[in-house]
């Protein structure tokens, strides 16, 4: 007996600790034109992000790649004050990890490592941010790398499947280039056509924003910031104005492949992250995925992991998603699932139980300073940091009526997306 009081005491502390780490809030600040948002923790480890505004409407279509390119590079391709080799060295020696890359929206150069070595991971990381040389050799490696991975992206059905939604979604708008670029596109980049893109295009005090989640107090980061971004130049910047699709009817998109396992996804509308419907419409998807995974794969077979979630981007939009050899009773399912949501076969106990998952969720990832900073950075992208930080609070208050009412407003139309044996597909529809 002793012993299982000792036992639940510490499951209290410990839930008492996680909850107290939950609560303290993120700041944001002002650094000679540099905003900075710091979500001060305890923890052995600290990780940081440069964020960069803008994504794909940063460039035209023929230029699709290279900033995805040009961040990754700058966070391996050497700097003023460290060569390749030096570079790499140090952060093997310090366990520090240095990545880039860019997405629909935005780019990033990151920084990870513990606590103690945090000095020496500053000064790669500040270097990397401030001053990449892209080096032509390491370039070289680092372009063929990528042409590998978007090789890769066209041969995975999953991966292909979301490239063939955004193109066919957003077609003849920026919105709807691949950030990842094509071979053609990404082949032409020189190393030279790339830093200048970085240099004159990205680095920009006006479109940049520092995350940093970390054992380290305001002051000091203030200081190693004034030191190392002194220089940052500061220009003119517009931000990109997203107008919503709206996804009305129903319209079929399919690319053929000889596979045995046809891929499907089916597109409706959803809300912006700042929308007062956003928290109700996830809880929505979230029954909706539950559904799904239970019907097709636990009850019928149909499917491995099928599921719904939202795609939160500047111009969001809702999947449901399965993966089948069956796609016809797939689809039937799938639809029966849509249908019964829509009836509301869901009670208060169920949203209880969604919002607890989402409090689970949202105090695991404070356990994680790589998932703060992401969650913080994205948020910020989004509209402001603070609706991240808002999460639960938001989650906790949406009710079953919410929840109804989001799924009249959004669910008015769908795009049915599929990869597969084109034979099936039309055999699909003429039934």
């Amino acid at each position: 007996m002793r012993y299982m009081k000792r036992y639940l005491l510490l499951i209290n502390f410990i839930l008492l600790f996680a909850t107290a780490q939950a609560q303290i809030k993120a700041i944001s600040f002002n650094v000679n034109g540099l905003k900075v948002i710091l979500k001060p923790t305890q923890k052995e480890t600290v990780s940081m992000c440069m964020f960069f505004r803008g994504g794909v409407m940063n460039y035209e279509p023929e230029q699709a790649g290279i900033e995805h390119l040009a961040l990754t590079a700058a966070g391996v391709c050497g700097t003023k004050n460290y060569t390749v080799t030096d570079y790499q060295e140090l952060a093997d020696e310090y366990g520090i990890r240095i990545n880039g890359g860019a997405t629909t929206d935005f780019g990033l150069l990151s920084m990870n490592c513990i606590s103690k070595y945090l000095d020496q991971g500053w000064k790669l990381f500040s270097d990397a941010v401030a001053n990449p040389i892209f080096d032509e050799n390491e370039f070289a490696t680092t372009k063929e790398k990528l042409l590998t991975g978007i090789s890769h992206s066209k041969s995975d059905p999953e991966t292909r499947l979301d490239q063939l939604t955004m193109e066919t979604l957003f077609k003849g708008t920026q919105y709807g280039v691949n950030p990842l670029g094509d071979i053609i596109t990404v082949s032409g980049f020189t190393a030279d056509s790339v830093k200048k893109y970085y240099h004159n295009q990205l680095l920009n005090k006006n479109r940049m924003f520092l995350v940093v989640a970390g054992k380290i107090t305001k002051e000091e980061l203030e200081k190693k910031i004034v030191e190392s971004f002194k220089n940052l130049p500061k220009k003119p910047y517009t931000a990109p104005v997203y107008e919503q699709n709206e996804i009305v009817g129903q319209t079929v998109f399919s690319e053929p492949r000889n596979i045995a396992t046809n891929y499907i996804s089916v597109v409706f509308n959803a809300p912006v992250m700042s929308s007062a419907d956003y928290h109700s419409f996830v809880l929505l998807v979230n029954v909706l995925s539950g559904s799904l995974s239970y019907e097709l794969r636990t009850k019928q077979g149909l499917s491995y992991d099928p599921g719904a979630k939202v795609i939160d981007i500047q111009k969001p939009y809702t999947s449901l998603f399965v993966s089948s050899t069956q796609p016809g009773k797939a689809l039937k399912a799938m639809f029966g699932v849509f249908d019964d949501v829509g009836k509301a076969h869901y009670n208060q106990k169920y949203l209880d139980a969604l919002k607890k998952d989402h409090r689970d969720k949202s105090y695991r990832n404070q356990e994680s300073a790589n998932a703060i900073v992401a969650n913080l950075g994205k948020a910020e992208i989004l509209g402001d940091y603070k609706m991240e930080e808002n999460m639960v609070e938001n989650f906790n208050k949406v009710t079953l009526k919410d929840m109804n009412d989001v799924y009249t407003k959004y669910f008015k139309g769908s795009d049915l997306f599929y990869i597969g044996d084109e034979d099936l597909l039309n055999s699909i529809f003429k039934k």
